[in-house]
């Protein structure tokens, strides 16, 4: 036992260090750098571009390009001296685009004149970091960009309005740490409206509610624009992201705990490990190598693929644990087979799934602290992240402490209960995340609930994967009863 508690007491030790590494990586550096690239008639040179390949007009198509190369030319140099990243991604999207269109390759262009046209409109609203790693996208110009969506809706014009909103869920990944760092509430449900807004305006049927979501939108991010940081702002951020996956990890611990098998602990322990250092790791390459935001997009389909997959196996974690939730049944499973000795396939994926739930939750939070880490001190910013993960370590000692203490029924009940309800809502953020990631559409059903905390939207490609997994758990748990009633009968006849 005494063993134990000093390997875990070394593993939090060497998290705090890592992290406080990652706090003082990512910490504001003072910069002198110039404004932002006056890209305003660049921008519309790119609009004009992409309409034109849409439209089939080579010569016009033509035209822009040749335009857009002169600006290029001109400018490359002041945007280098902001942002290296941006600069060579402009670059190679120009380059790119002069390939397909010698080439005669009209669907690569579009394509390439859509990204360029994505690029140029960072570059002009400041959504970029610069060669600091600080954002120069603030929540004040967010909200601005947001009213100019909702006139352009109020007009009727509804291309450029979807193009707007397109624009800023990308453009969110810039200072979606301002907004959860104050308010988990609000973050979610702006999460869920751009989503909202972006089916409405792709539905001839549902673009005048647009406007109205718009408004919702503002109203609530105005409140968060002039943030102020602590060190306590930076510890709710692990605790807030990391909480859910401790569920998954605490239950996962208790189950080999009450089995007595140490290989299965440590393999729980060596899963959670590697996704946190999967995240941190994730946090040098994008303060060191990427921007922020061309790896929000990223995240955003690591968190959906992730969020599916951990899902689907924590469906079957929770029927496991229903399943053996009767004594008698649980002390035979230790009797057929030592737990020292159990399948190597099993024990590989309590190590997947640990590392699922860390790593869905890490680069979320690796994200927010970037954003934070440009409005706030390396110290505090540290000491918060150490503060938060004390928090964690300890919940994590409670939960495993009291499970061990519980008698088997309850603590099985418990714990498939609790992994059921991690599995519906893993399954919603997780196709919410990647139709903001544009892979699945942002349609919209109004008859469908919606409640950010369950992960609910009003969405059938989130909710009808949700009511499948409902009606499992349902079939499930009324097959155990009826089969418990049976034996019961058996044994009394």
């Amino acid at each position: 036992m005494n063993e134990h508690r000093w390997s875990s007491a070394k593993t939090i030790f060497a998290t705090l260090v890592l992290l406080a590494m990652l706090a003082w990586s990512i910490a504001p550096v003072a910069s002198a750098a110039a404004e932002p690239s006056h890209a305003d008639e660049a921008a519309l040179q790119a609009g004009a571009l992409v309409s034109h390949l849409d439209a089939g007009d080579a010569d016009g198509a033509a035209q822009d390009l040749a335009a857009i190369k002169k600006w290029w030319a001109k400018d490359k140099n002041e945007v280098k001296r902001q942002s290296l990243d941006l600069a060579l991604e402009i670059d190679g999207q120009i380059a790119a685009l002069s390939l397909a269109m010698l080439s005669g390759k009209p669907d690569e262009a579009s394509s390439q004149a859509g990204n360029l046209r994505f690029s140029v409109a960072n570059l002009r609203d400041g959504a970029f970091a610069d060669n600091d790693g600080n954002s120069r996208m603030t929540l004040s110009a967010y909200i601005l960009k947001l009213r100019e969506a909702g006139d352009l809706a109020k007009r009727q014009q509804w291309d450029e309005a979807g193009l707007s909103v397109k624009q800023l869920q990308q453009q969110w990944l810039s200072v979606e740490g301002d907004v959860v760092s104050q308010s988990q509430r609000v973050y979610n449900d702006t999460e869920r409206d751009l989503v909202m807004l972006d089916g409405y305006l792709s539905n001839p049927d549902q673009r005048k509610l647009a406007a109205p979501i718009i408004g919702r939108l503002v109203e609530g991010l105005a409140p968060l624009a002039d943030a102020q940081y602590s060190w306590w702002d930076a510890a709710l951020i692990p605790i807030r992201e990391g909480m859910e996956g401790l569920l998954v990890v605490g239950a996962l611990l208790m189950y080999a705990k009450r089995a007595g098998s140490k290989p299965a602990r440590r393999w729980v322990v060596g899963g959670s490990v590697t996704g946190l250092l999967a995240s941190i790791c994730a946090g040098f390459a994008v303060v060191l190598l990427l921007s922020s935001s061309a790896f929000g997009h990223n995240n955003l389909l690591i968190n959906g693929w992730t969020g599916v997959c951990a899902s689907v196996m924590l469906l079957y974690v929770s029927y496991w644990l229903h399943r053996h939730s009767d004594a008698k049944r649980f002390n035979r499973l230790l009797a057929q087979r030592s737990t020292r000795a159990l399948s190597g396939g099993h024990m590989f994926s309590l190590a997947l799934l640990s590392f699922f739930a860390i790593v869905r939750e890490g680069l979320e939070t690796v994200i927010f602290l970037i954003g934070m880490a440009s409005k706030m001190p390396a110290t505090e910013l540290a000491a918060g992240i150490a503060a938060g993960l004390l928090v964690l370590a300890v919940a994590a000692a409670i939960i495993v402490k009291a499970g061990s203490r519980l008698p088997i029924r309850p603590f099985f009940l418990g714990s498939s209960v609790i992994v059921f309800y991690l599995c519906f809502k893993f399954m919603g953020s997780g196709i919410h995340s990647l139709q903001m990631a544009g892979v699945l559409p942002s349609t919209v059903n109004e008859a469908l609930p919606d409640f950010t905390t369950l992960s609910l939207y009003p969405s059938w490609y989130s909710t009808l994967p949700q009511l499948v997994f409902l009606a499992c758990g349902c079939t499930a748990a009324v097959w155990s009863l009826l089969r418990s009633r049976r034996r019961r009968a058996v044994s009394l006849s």
